[in-house]
């Protein structure tokens, strides 16, 4: 049974201070919260206040009659989510929030975004929050979910997936896919390249477990009747570029890598076909951001509007 109440070394952390803030942050309201809880909003107000004083930091901004969660009330709350591992634990983790240099934010990414459109991004963030550090996890599209699910990162920037419990997803574009050669090449004077025109030709493909793009690829091809050389295949769209690069077959690609790999000898053209990628932002479940995250999926949408491809 949880102690009613318990010493951090501020104050005492009363549980039903915690119950009130879990019931804010569920509810989104003080209204709400005092409904829940069938109290008065000046009493959740009331509680509010007593258990920020006994943590020591702030869990709300309040501006303009409206409750924002700071990042540590955000980290705060994740952890009475987690639980409610008790009160003994939670007053730890607020000494830990407490006593630690302003907390950053993870950012999961694929390799090839957080090359390309990512550093973008932070351009944009960091003219509204110079100071914040930021951790980019670069991962495959596996990896990234599992993070998500165990809520190691803040938010992700990936192509999209079927729906699963605990991730929350926001479509930000979505992009037909190219083919790449080598410079030179022979298909390189063609404006448009056909699933037809990859017949015979050596190919970069993707390893099969790793790729969602594998079988859409494998059937316009066999709708089309082509059936290409797959001389290597691999798991990373940078990968399939540098081999193109060195002459080692053509490949059907992502295209926000082209502009990088064009100085490399890498020829880019539309490929005809119904394949696309969707790329999305995905957010551990639960719907509760700070406003530090608001801003960032603000840059994101800003610069996915406006990147350049170099088409």
């Amino acid at each position: 049974m949880l102690p009613t109440n318990i010493s951090n070394g501020y104050k005492l952390i009363q549980f039903r201070q915690i119950e009130a803030f879990r019931c804010l942050m569920v509810a989104g309201t003080s209204v709400g919260a005092a409904r829940k809880m069938n109290i008065t909003q000046p009493a959740i107000s009331r509680l509010i206040a007593d258990l920020e004083s006994a943590l020591g930091f702030r869990l709300f901004n309040r501006a303009k009659g409206r409750l924002e969660p700071t990042i540590a009330g955000v980290r705060f709350y994740r952890s009475v989510e987690e639980n409610f591992l008790g009160l003994e634990r939670l007053s730890q983790v607020a000494i830990n929030i407490r006593n630690e240099a302003p907390e950053g934010i993870t950012i999961a990414c694929l390799p090839v975004l957080s090359s390309t459109i990512l550093p973008l991004i932070l351009k944009e963030f960091f003219k509204m929050h110079a100071d914040v550090p930021v951790t980019v996890d670069s991962s495959s599209g596996p990896e990234i979910l599992v993070r998500l699910q165990d809520m190691k990162v803040d938010m992700a920037i990936c192509l999209s997936f079927p729906p699963l419990a605990g991730i929350e997803v926001e479509t930000i574009m979505q992009m037909n896919v190219m083919c790449a050669m080598p410079e030179g090449h022979k298909l390189s004077k063609k404006a448009v390249i056909t699933p037809l025109d990859l017949d015979g030709e050596n190919m970069i493909g993707w390893v099969p477990i790793t790729s969602q793009g594998y079988k859409e690829e494998l059937s316009a091809l066999d709708q089309a009747g082509s059936h290409p050389r797959h001389v290597v295949k691999t798991h990373t769209s940078h990968t399939r570029y540098a081999m193109v690069a060195n002459g080692l077959g053509v490949s059907i690609v992502e295209p926000f890598a082209a502009k990088i790999w064009r100085q490399n000898g890498v020829v880019v053209r539309p490929f005809l076909s119904d394949i696309s990628y969707e790329y999305v932002l995905a957010y551990p479940g639960g719907g509760i951001r700070s406003e530090l995250m608001h801003d960032f999926r603000d840059s994101v949408i800003k610069v996915a509007k406006t990147y350049d491809f170099g088409f």
